[in-house]
């Protein structure tokens, strides 16, 4: 089966150069796979700005192909398809598992004040989706979210490797003020975390027989 990634950011980049030693697999761009006319079925990853998602979205509607959304802030976290959708606001699956017990416990936290911060690259200029989930797990309302983008603000006081400065995604909760204070840090450097990820989440809809109008949140 071919595993179709729309996109042209690092994010699709790396799936796309990487090997995710899936069985049976192709890994193709779109652009090629498109000039193909490919009408077979096929597990189409979105890592793109939302550019090529009318196209991509019509292609799962003809073919009944898989599409898992990896990008935040689209239409298609709204969409009431007749075709496989996943939506993915994290590939990281240590950072997945954190925001599933964040939600667990984000009751116990419910009277204490709570700080979320998050930083990525200088260049996102998408919705922060794991943010967005983590406020949520937490009961607090988006527009508190403290965005940084300021790369010296990012190695000097994050700590964020000059290496990893445009591919990292940090983010820090403080539960308490005061003298009374517990916070958890979460970073990840690069896209081998992501990617990593990606296998698993192919390899899950590789081993199960999904309908076609499931929408899965992957959390």
């Amino acid at each position: 089966m071919d595993i179709v990634v729309v996109g042209a950011g690092k994010l699709a980049q790396a799936i796309i150069n990487s090997d995710l030693s899936l069985e049976n697999c192709n890994v193709i761009q779109w652009e090629l796979f498109n000039e193909k006319e490919g009408s077979a079925r096929a597990i189409l990853v979105h890592a793109g700005s939302g550019r090529q998602l009318d196209e991509a979205i019509e292609f799962c509607r003809r073919t009944k192909s898989v599409f898992i959304e990896l990008s935040t802030g689209l239409k298609t976290e709204h969409l009431s398809p007749d075709f496989p959708l996943i939506i993915c606001p994290n590939t990281s699956i240590l950072l997945l598992k954190t925001i599933k017990l964040l939600s667990l416990a984000g009751p116990y936290f419910s009277t204490e004040k709570i700080r979320i911060i998050e930083s990525h690259q200088e260049s996102k200029t998408s919705a922060p989706g794991t943010a967005y989930k983590i406020a949520e797990a937490l009961n607090v309302p988006l527009g508190e979210i403290e965005s940084v983008r300021n790369s010296d603000v990012q190695l000097n006081q994050i700590g964020i490797p000059k290496e990893f400065l445009d591919r990292h995604a940090y983010h820090k909760i403080i539960v308490g003020q005061g003298s009374e204070q517990i916070s958890i840090e979460t970073k990840v450097l690069g896209h081998d975390s992501y990617v990593s990820g990606i296998r698993r989440i192919i390899g899950a809809v590789l081993n199960n027989s999904l309908r076609k109008n499931d929408i899965l949140l992957w959390i």
